[in-house]
């Protein structure tokens, strides 16, 4: 007795189901009607003779057995897209890429330079997620993760993009109120806006000092962005990468302090991206977009 084997294109339906949360949103993602996205579920499901999802007026919740189908079906149309791919040869690189990032690096990264990616690429269909906790490549639903600092060991495959310089900063106005520090022991007279985690950002090192200079702690945040905010605002000097502050000392929003001077290591910048995934040609454009990004 033979069984029928699941469709690649059924599992992609299957898993755009899941990442919408619903027939609803995927039907209207994938441009058919709700009725046949159930009905290719339905179709799996027999297949496979086991129910991959509960179906409830109040939506739908995957099941033990449709989660494991969920990593399978998804290494199966990422490997199948990658065979495409290698077949299309010269044509454009096509298809969905999700892309999980802190939220600083996409505000001040990757969104001013997503419209000439778009343009160089318009078949790639690209979501991008932000957050600024560790997260789980199958859970999130990512191909790729961007992440910052050391990385513990795992299975992942890594790319670097680069590395960012740490600047200390404060605005005009802060230090126009309280004075221009001439050395960096000054500032232990001064306000730091603290981040809550991770408290590191927080240290202030500085080469020819044997202990870190402490300021007063004008105020904590627990979002990057608000600790931004605060400092444009004058509220006290606080430690960022130059990624995320670059353009506001260019712009004259904020003044940097003691140039150079920071004993601290630059910040390692990683895509991080199962080995399933590193086939496929959009994944590689876009990693090749961002590391190559002046």
């Amino acid at each position: 007795m033979t069984h029928e084997l699941p469709q690649t294109t059924d599992l992609a339906v299957f898993i755009t189901v899941i990442e919408c949360g619903g027939f609803a949103e995927a039907a209207r993602r994938l441009g058919a009607a709700p009725s046949t996205l159930s009905r290719t579920v339905t179709r799996l499901e027999r297949q496979l003779g086991v129910t991959i999802l509960r179906r409830s007026t109040r939506g739908i919740e995957i099941t033990p057995e449709g989660r494991d189908l969920l990593q399978a079906a998804r290494e199966i149309v990422e490997r199948t897209e990658a065979l495409a791919d290698m077949a299309a040869g010269s044509r454009a690189p096509r298809g969905p890429l999700r892309v999980n990032a802190p939220v600083p690096y996409v505000l001040h990264v990757i969104a001013p330079r997503i419209a000439e990616f778009h343009a160089r690429y318009p078949e790639i269909d690209l979501t991008i997620d932000m957050t600024d906790r560790v997260v789980d490549l199958i859970e999130s639903q990512a191909d790729v993760v961007i992440r910052f600092g050391a990385l513990p060991d795992s299975d992942l495959l890594q790319r670097p993009l680069g590395k960012a310089e740490w600047r200390l900063v404060a605005a005009p106005s802060y230090l126009d109120r309280v004075g221009y520090p001439s050395v960096p022991t000054e500032l232990a007279s001064m306000e730091q806006v603290l981040f809550s985690a991770p408290a590191h950002i927080n240290i202030l090192k500085f080469h020819g000092l044997e202990a870190p200079v402490e300021p007063r702690a004008a105020v904590v945040a627990t979002n990057g962005e608000a600790v931004r905010h605060l400092v444009l605002n004058g509220m006290g000097i606080a430690r960022f990468s130059g990624y995320m502050i670059d353009r506001d000392i260019a712009e004259g929003r904020v003044v940097e302090l003691f140039q150079g001077r920071l004993d601290i290591r630059p910040l390692d910048i990683t895509a991080l991206y199962l080995t399933r995934a590193s086939g496929l040609r959009r994944l590689s454009v876009f990693l090749d977009w961002l590391e190559n990004m002046p």
